[in-house]
């Protein structure tokens, strides 16, 4: 048991004991506190296959080892994107996030206003912003936009007169956003060529330079991969679904999904449906390969990725080093094939069919059909690996009081009262949406006062926090392909009324904070009225503040580039425009019966920090909650090289043209390139030093 003195508050005696016959035996408010992260583990993901329950182990992999080698191979290999040069890795190489900052602005795409989602810089007013201005340029005074390098005097992109008063005069606003560079657009037309798709380009009206094609940008800032696996869905807006289907990052809601398993000797394999829990891991990392924008041209299956991948070598084109704690084993001359891999870390049943599927009218074999299975289990059990638990604040909440200095030990007193950060950077990953909502499912939805003194309910973990007005980007308030909400909350209302939903929610009424009735004791069959105020437009994913200061830009718009920067927006609570009642957090929804002039977190109030808490604050964060083996890239931090696209050779004014090829049928700008060098187990050199804050790469 960790005692009360690391544990930093404490339930009052009083409270800490049963009542006495003559008192009220009220419900305890549970307080919030640190725990460390120390030795746990993310579950592994178990379910039903064509309604049989099925476990990870038992069913699908064979050996573990080989489908953690498995996986970290494909999550570094350069070849996976269609233009055999961008990985999952590009967008997650620096303590699991990204670090370039050339060619990674997106003029907010994501915006509800059709008319300004391509325009970058913003040079009009928003009707909807009380005391906007237009920004021509980029805080710095640069011209911003495609290919532009981001400078340390171009944050944050929100600045006001009074750095103390949201409402104070807008002395610089963007609704631009820092993204991810990913490919050039282009659309898919087959994978059969020995590196690389073959692909037909089009001009981009958006993502140009001189007319020149540049590399797109995604419209959201890349979270850490590192702890990822404990989430119960990733993604900002959560659309990687704690259920895994094999396919796609949807979950249940995939009508198409579904995997193919031999179950006798005929060699026929047949399409079932898959449901596997607790892997929204595994759910996110079949997204982006497929995604025109991050890592592949338009209209390419994860099958047809199979189909160019699998008798590759992998890594083919990457050093690996010899001592890499995974890959240590395959760093050799000759290199193993994903076929050969796949073999050696799954099931039989999932590739050994000796007659073809058909998928989407198209022949496949079941190996490339059940490629995108493979993939996004095997990179769900490397990233399960990725836990950084050994930071200062773990071997704090261990019994070493002298793990952090006493600025800390404030800064951490801070976290947990005055700056009110626990209230959503809870639990021992540092975020409501990890594994406390695994282990207590029928908590994922809560109820309580919001900003504007009005109950609502919303996801647990997903905060409306007025970073930007809801209308520059619903996030957890937007939908799936499909027609239904991304939100759990929304789905509850449509199941109340007696309709099915693609997530079926059990809810504990009895665990909300803003309880239904106040009767005593609680009564769990009490449901909410149906059409019930909500506050899930605009929300995003809390993100785990573990190795925080190793991964700006932060919040989901890459707003801000340094600790004090995000500590000074919630000290003046926020950004959002207007009262309490009546702000930019706001939005009309009328598909959803929601017209909300509020979505706002309850605790988005005014901090009152002094300079000094904002400093110790911020040191806490930098130093308590970095493990070092992150910084240094020890195991299982470790990883092999990688050539990374940073921009285009040139700048935002002009490009230099790509050279003509077989490959390229339009105007594409030539990259500028980065090398990773590869990293063993034993880390980073002395002399080269740790991984270092976003803000030393302006």
């Amino acid at each position: 048991m960790i005692v009360c003195g690391l544990l930093v508050i404490c339930l009052p005696a009083k409270h800490a004991f049963a009542a006495t016959a003559a008192e009220v035996d009220l419900p305890v408010p549970e307080v919030p506190s640190l725990q460390t992260l120390h030795g746990l583990i993310p579950p592994d993901p178990s379910g039903t296959e064509g309604g049989r329950k099925v476990d990870l182990m038992t069913d699908y992999v064979l050996n573990r080892s080989a489908a953690i080698l498995l996986g970290k191979a494909l999550f570094w290999d350069m070849e996976i994107g269609s233009d055999n040069a961008t990985a999952c890795a590009s967008c997650h190489f620096h303590a699991g996030v990204d670090h370039r900052i050339t060619n990674q602005i997106n003029p907010g795409q994501a915006s509800t206003h059709a008319n300004v989602s391509s325009i970058f810089n913003k040079p009009f007013v928003a009707s909807d912003i009380p005391g906007d201005v237009p920004s021509y340029a980029t805080l710095s005074a640069g011209k911003g936009g495609p290919n532009y390098t981001l400078k340390k005097t171009d944050f944050p992109t929100h600045v006001l007169a009074d750095p103390l008063d949201r409402n104070s005069p807008i002395v610089y606003s963007t609704d631009d956003v820092v993204g991810s560079q990913g490919v050039f657009d282009a659309n898919f037309v087959k994978p059969n060529q020995p590196r690389f798709d073959k692909c037909t380009q089009q001009p981009d009206g958006v993502f140009q330079v001189g007319g020149i094609n540049v590399r797109r940008s995604t419209g959201r800032n890349a979270p850490t991969v590192i702890n990822a696996a404990f989430n119960v869905r990733n993604f900002w807006d959560g659309r990687a679904n704690n259920v895994f289907n094999g396919f796609s990052p949807f979950g249940n809601r995939d009508p198409d999904a579904g995997i193919f398993v031999t179950s006798d000797r005929s060699g026929v394999a047949t399409k079932v449906r898959l449901a596997l829990n607790d892997a929204s891991a595994a759910s996110q990392a079949v997204g982006p390969p497929g995604s025109p924008v991050e890592m592949s041209c338009g209209g390419r299956t994860f099958a047809d990725i199979g189909r160019r991948m699998l008798d590759s070598l992998m890594l083919k084109q990457q050093r690996i080093s010899s001592s890499d704690s995974v890959l240590g084993p395959v760093s050799g001359a000759r290199r193993p094939t994903y076929r050969e891999l796949i073999k050696a870390a799954f099931q039989p049943r999932l590739w050994n069919a000796t007659q073809q599927v058909s998928l989407g009218g198209a022949p496949y074999t079941q190996m490339e059909a059940n490629f995108p299975l493979f993939f996004g289990l095997a990179i769900q059990m490397y990233e399960s690996t990725l836990i950084s638990d050994q930071a200062p604040v773990d071997a704090y909440l261990q019994g070493n009081q002298q793990a952090m200095n006493a600025q800390q030990v404030e800064g951490m007193n801070l976290f947990l009262g005055k700056g009110k950060c626990v209230n959503c950077h809870g639990g021992a990953e540092l975020t409501n949406a990890a594994s406390r909502l695994l282990f207590h499912p029928r908590e994922r939805i809560e109820r309580m006062l919001m900003a504007d003194n009005l109950t609502a309910l919303y996801d647990n973990g997903f905060y409306n926090t007025g970073v930007r007005p809801t209308s520059e980007d619903l996030g957890l308030g937007g939908s799936d392909a499909w027609g239904n909400p991304l939100a759990f909350t929304r789905e509850y209302n449509t199941q109340l009324q007696g309709i099915n939903v693609p997530d079926p929610l059990d809810v504990d009424v009895c665990t909300f904070e803003a309880l239904l009735s106040a009767g005593l004791p609680c009564d769990s069959t009490l449901k909410p009225n149906v059409g019930f105020h909500d506050a899930v437009d605009g929300a995003f994913k809390t993100p785990t503040l573990r190795n925080i200061a190793l991964t700006g830009p932060y919040f989901h718009n890459g707003s801000r580039s340094t600790l004090k920067q995000v500590v000074e927006f919630y000290n003046r609570g926020g950004d959002r425009r207007g009262s309490e009642a009546n702000n930019t957090s706001g939005f009309d929804h009328p598909s959803v019966n929601q017209h909300n002039t509020s979505n706002l977190d309850p605790d988005m109030t005014a901090l009152n920090l002094t300079p000094d808490e904002v400093d110790a604050l911020v040191k806490f964060m930098e130093v308590g909650l970095t493990d070092p083996r992150v910084a240094w890239e020890q195991a299982p931090f470790d990883h092999p090289s990688l050539v990374i696209p940073q921009g285009h050779i040139g700048d935002e004014n002009a490009v230099t043209l790509k050279p003509v090829s077989p490959k390229i049928t339009t105007r594409q700008a030539a990259d500028a390139l980065m090398t990773l060098k590869p990293v063993g187990a034993e880390g980073r050199p002395v002399t080269e030093g740790p991984l270092l804050p976003f803000y030393n790469d302006l």
